[in-house]
């Protein structure tokens, strides 16, 4: 018994030296951390809480008072970074340093995580070019007449939902994210997905799947991420970030829908097309630009980041201007001006015209980010400007952009919605770098113009017909899921919607 209990006690005290000594990582670089517990570190914060929560209690703790400060997901030591103008190095000016988000991985990579978003530096750099004339205002434009296809359907299902109650509340993420899941099926993949119709369509269930994962909790996709060199094993445990059924379900998409349009010679100038164009073209050595299983990945996350941040932009929007009835006042006046000055048709140029509506859109993404941090992995050692700090190589970065977008020394009063401080005269007054809802830099979010453009349609069609108010469904203030990678509503959003 006694030596049983020896053995035990050692191993303990083994297990408890190696963790005090790992939680001194950043003292030891002179780096200030938040105060750990040295046996169980940040086991319990990680375990229960979203990490934009971790970085808020950092953020909180270090604001003001350095450039730099240090803690732990798990024992993975992560930096974060407080002062803009370290952020804008990180970013832009020293972007070479800091080209990768992710840590590389050891063994297989899915297929579908082979996408822009995901890729290190090295193989992201030339897909970025390549796929980048999908996003241009030319193509915004092209793509405009069939997003205002579904901007019809989306009118016709708001009336018929709201016909089917006597209340006039209506339930809005849900609808968003069928209007959301349409525009992209028919923008990106020439697909009539008819999730506004049909709420139950596979489109629909898949997208669900994606950002509301039951086989992959974020606690485990936390511990993974911190260590990736472990995704070599989990083959034997048959443990998938993915369920197989959503990579069975886009790869079968590309390769149906390219069966298709060389079949059939069908030419739509979208997203697939540049892709087949791509796979179509050969390098230097005779091989294909891209593979079926490459644009199956393009194809999965332009559907992932374009389907639910939009939907959940929509959604925070009209709570918003719910709660602030003169905001949204002035913004339908705005709609309402535009249009009769464009003979009552909503045009391309019309909509770029509604400049306070770019305002409202930029600053729900300022209180709702899509994603509550950016994370950037250091490829080689890197000097923090003006100071003595040296990172490591393969050190993980974070920018905590909820926090810096509630920060009171950068926005007056954060928790109140005003679009005005996005008039360009206020703007000015600001750092380049504090607003961060698209990210920034060469790795910003390539698809920017096509989110703005279909959240912009979704706010015209729905505020020029309706006027929207709280009802008694309504939260008083929105909960964000914590179990999904994006900041997305916990719960259902419920307004009252009034026929003009």
């Amino acid at each position: 018994m006694d030596f049983y209990f020896i053995i035990f006690s050692t191993i303990f005290m083994l297990l408890v030296s190696y963790l005090r000594y790992k939680y001194q990582y950043w003292e030891l670089l002179g780096v200030p951390q938040l105060k750990m517990n040295y046996f169980l570190g940040n086991l319990f914060r990680i375990k229960t809480i979203h990490k934009t929560e971790l970085l808020h209690e950092v953020y909180k703790e270090f604001r003001g008072k350095g450039k730099l400060v240090g803690t732990y997901v798990f024992t993975k030591p992560i930096a974060v970074a407080l002062d803009l103008d370290l952020v804008k190095s990180i970013l832009i000016k020293d972007f070479n340093k800091f080209t990768d988000r992710l840590e590389k991985r050891k063994g297989s990579e899915s297929i579908i995580n082979r996408h822009l978003f995901r890729l290190d530096g090295e193989r992201w750099r030339p897909l970025r070019t390549k796929l980048t004339p999908t996003f241009t205002s030319a193509k915004m434009k092209f793509m405009f007449p069939t997003l205002l296809t579904v901007a019809q359907q989306l009118e016709e299902a708001f009336s018929k939902q709201l016909t089917k109650t006597s209340s006039g509340d209506v339930e809005l993420h849900d609808l968003m994210g069928r209007y959301t899941t349409d525009v992209i099926g028919h923008c990106a993949f020439g697909v009539e997905c008819n999730s506004l119709k049909d709420p139950n369509v596979v489109f629909r269930r898949m997208g669900r799947r994606i950002f509301y994962p039951k086989y992959f909790s974020i606690r485990l996709r936390t511990f993974m991420t911190s260590y990736p060199a472990l995704f070599k094993y989990l083959k034997f445990f048959n443990v998938k970030e993915h369920s197989k059924d959503v990579e069975d379900f886009v790869v079968q998409l590309v390769r149906d829908t390219l069966r298709l349009r060389e079949e059939q010679n069908i030419q739509r100038n979208d997203f697939i097309d540049l892709l087949i164009e791509l796979k179509n073209s050969q390098d230097k050595e005779g091989v294909p630009a891209m593979g079926i299983e490459e644009m199956a990945a393009q194809v999965y996350i332009f559907f992932a980041a374009g389907y639910e941040t939009s939907s959940s932009n929509l959604s925070y929007g009209l709570y918003e201007l719910a709660k602030n009835p003169h905001v949204q006042e002035k913004l339908r006046a705005e709609i309402k001006s535009v249009l009769e000055k464009h003979n009552g048709e909503l045009t391309y140029e019309a909509m770029m015209e509604m400049t306070y509506l770019d305002q409202v859109i930029t600053e729900t993404l300022r209180m709702f980010p899509a994603l509550g941090a950016l994370n950037r992995v250091s490829i080689d050692d890197y000097k923090i400007p003006d100071t003595d700090i040296i990172l490591e190589k393969g050190t993980r970065i974070y920018i905590p952009v909820k926090e810096i977008h509630y920060d009171p020394a950068i926005y007056d009063n954060p928790k109140k919605f005003r679009p005005e401080r996005f008039h360009p005269d206020e703007m000015q007054k600001r750092h380049p770098q504090a607003f961060l809802g698209f990210g920034d830099g060469p790795r910003n979010c390539i698809g920017l113009r096509f989110g703005r453009m279909q959240v912009r349609v979704g706010l015209i069609t729905l505020l020029k017909s309706y006027r929207f108010s709280l009802s008694e469904k309504t939260p008083t203030e929105l909960e964000i899921s914590k179990y999904s990678i994006v900041l997305v509503p916990h719960s259902k959003i419920w307004l009252k919607a009034e026929k003009l």
